[in-house]
């Protein structure tokens, strides 16, 4: 009928932090695909506005939705408190150690107004739960189902850490906030992303490019340790799945809120082994055989992109297995594993290669 007005339902309103970045990339480009959802992120600089919303650059042609951008900082928690308050739900996955930006995200969603969601997804990551042993095997699995937020207590009353001080804190303000929280914690995390603008992953990159530059793939100590694992895209579907299920109230949150998302593990050394063989199948390659060795944390901490002894303990030393119970309890179904993480290193080695060349 011609006199008839048509129901327009109001999308939700989403921030995302870190969508320039690896997994806040990878998670924004995941989130235009829903019609549902307005998405506005936070960017550091007017070139990256330009490229999230060009028509070029940006994935129209099979989402129909662009981001909306603010020029900012996650330093200015006035700014992140409001753009917060303005939102139904808060993607963080920017920094997993900013606690001022973490509680000014959740203060902002406790004033977002009577009868709105008030759902903030945080990003952590399994370093919080990880045991050195001079590069040998060491501690146990960790499964989501149990009271992970308990472990981190105790954990941190033995040495702080940013990883579980800020998840201990975004749960604990939450409940007292009335915002549900979900904090996704990934292992060790590889793959290239369909992200508009594309980014290597943080943990492995420097020991390819390290394999490149020395002609040797190392690890610490026996390299028998072992982390699990997960693709960059079977994590972005995560958060998607997370935010579904927390708007539908089947998501446990709070202090149960913690997730594990992994799909396999493996050891360092099997990671050198890796590592050795997609350099020496790089095209153009002439470096010759490629060895393996094992090296001291003090030489791992002083390569590129590494932050001191302690964070080269954690990322290439360390051991820590998760199990996603609570995730796939809830429908997630992570379709890449085993021989992916190979050809995702041969990948990151052959840009690697590119820009060692200086090409």
């Amino acid at each position: 009928m011609s006199g008839e007005v048509p129901i327009t339902i109001p999308k939700l309103k989403v921030f995302l932090t870190g969508g320039t970045g690896y997994i806040g990339g990878a998670v924004l480009t995941t989130l235009l695909r829903s019609p549902d959802l307005e998405v506005t992120t936070l960017v550091r600089s007017e070139s990256a506005i330009q490229t999230l919303t060009s028509p070029v650059t940006n994935p129209k042609f099979f989402t129909g939705s662009t981001p909306k951008c603010v020029l900012g900082s996650l330093s200015d928690t006035e700014l992140l408190r409001r753009l917060a308050s303005e939102s139904d739900i808060v993607v963080n996955c920017a920094a997993a150690n900013d606690l001022p930006a973490a509680e000014a995200i959740i203060n902002g969603l406790s004033e977002n107004g009577e009868g709105r969601k008030k759902i903030l997804v945080h990003t952590s990551g399994t370093s919080a739960f990880a045991t050195y042993k001079d590069g040998d095997v060491d501690g146990r699995p960790f499964d989501d189902a149990e009271d992970l937020l308990g472990v981190l207590r105790e954990w941190n009353e033995r040495e702080e850490y940013g990883h579980r001080t800020v998840t201990i804190r975004v749960a604990e303000l939450g409940e007292e906030k009335g915002v549900s929280t979900y904090t996704i914690v990934p292992p060790t995390i590889y793959g290239q992303t369909a992200a508009i603008i594309p980014r290597l992953s943080v943990q492995l990159p420097p020991l390819i490019r390290t394999a490149i530059e020395t002609k040797e793939a190392h690890y610490i100590g026996s390299g028998n340790a072992v982390w699990s694992n997960v693709h960059i895209t079977d994590l972005a579907l995560l958060y998607e799945l997370i935010i579904r299920c927390a708007l539908s109230g089947v998501a446990k949150s709070g202090y149960e809120g913690i997730y594990f998302a992994s799909n396999g593990e493996r050891s360092w050394k099997d990671l050198a082994y890796g590592i050795k063989e997609a350099v020496e199948t790089l095209e153009g390659w002439d470096g010759g055989k490629v060895g393996l060795s094992s090296w001291t944390v003090e030489d791992a901490a002083h390569i590129e992109g590494v932050n001191g002894v302690r964070d080269a303990k954690l990322a290439f030393g360390s051991n820590i297995i998760t199990v996603p119970s609570k995730a796939l309890g809830l429908g997630w179904k992570p379709v890449f594993g085993g021989e992916a993480v190979v050809e995702s290193m041969k990948k990151d080695a052959a840009i690697l290669w590119k820009r060692v060349k200086g090409e």
